[in-house]
Order: structure tokens, then C-alpha cells, then sequence
């Protein structure tokens, strides 16, 4: 039983972030579908979604300042109550960020997430992300911080 809710919770996570973290313009219908309505956030740049409609608001205002993502999971480990996956992105600076206009820059950085999942969806998000490479890439900060 467990290992089939564990199986569940990690392609739950990998559809989220298929769809979420594509190419293109991502595909945020998958947040009805992957998400509790009351979802919890922790550490996003900007303020924290609370719900899906502003989960929605967040991905779309990211993929405003950043396009053409490449996305990478380095790992994924999985519980039957959690998922943590590490991960890498590219994308291209094509909006404002920060104050600083779109520079078309592609930048990388990483970061990793971990999910609480209830029911089969996602009802808690942890966000840690290293922006210090993409605001030295983007021109933001003179300098990466040691």
C-alpha cells in the first residue's frame, strides 16, 4: 500500500512539474488537477501562492520575466507523504525581473522543492531557490556573492 501511494505522489510531482516547467508556456490547467484548492506555500520570491488561482498567478508572472525553460531534475527522493526533488533551470531573461529590463540573456541556476502530498495532490510546497547566479547572469548584482 505504501509503495503504491509513494508511486502516486512521485508522478503526481512529475506531472506538476511537466506541465508546469515546459519550454513553451506551461500548461497551468495541471495545477487543478495536482494541486489542493488550499495549498500552502513556503519561499517564493514575491509572496507566498495560497491557493490555486494564485499559484497560477506565480508561474505566470515568472514565465513573464523568464521563457524558454529547460528544466532538470537532478534527483527525486519520495516518502508516502513527501516528495524532494533537486533541480537545475535554464531559461532565457525575456521580461523585467527585479527592476532590471529584459537583457535576453539565457541563465541558469538551481534550487531544489519539497512537497507535502494529501488525497494524491500537492497540499504544502517548500521553494529554496540559488538566484544569485541568474541576478549575477542577468547584471542584477555586480558580483556573486561568496
Amino acid at each position: 500500500m505504501k509503495t503504491e501511494l509513494i508511486e502516486t505522489n512521485v508522478e503526481t510531482v512529475k506531472e506538476f512539474l511537466a506541465k508546469t516547467h515546459s519550454w513553451g508556456l506551461p500548461d497551468l490547467e495541471v495545477i487543478d488537477r495536482t494541486v489542493d484548492p488550499q495549498i500552502v506555500c513556503h519561499g517564493f520570491a514575491g509572496g507566498n501562492p495560497d491557493d490555486r488561482e494564485s499559484y497560477k498567478n506565480w508561474f505566470r508572472t515568472f514565465r513573464k520575466s523568464f521563457s524558454e525553460m529547460d528544466f532538470r531534475i537532478a534527483r527525486m527522493v519520495a516518502d508516502h507523504e513527501h516528495v524532494a526533488v533537486q533541480w537545475t533551470v535554464a531559461v532565457t531573461h525575456s521580461g523585467e525581473f527585479a527592476g532590471l529590463p529584459a537583457t535576453g540573456r539565457r541563465v541558469e541556476f538551481d534550487g531544489m522543492v519539497f512537497y507535502r502530498l494529501e488525497n494524491g495532490r500537492i497540499a504544502e510546497t517548500w521553494l529554496s531557490i540559488d538566484m544569485q547566479p541568474a541576478l549575477s547572469q542577468i547584471g542584477a548584482v555586480s558580483h556573486p556573492l561568496a
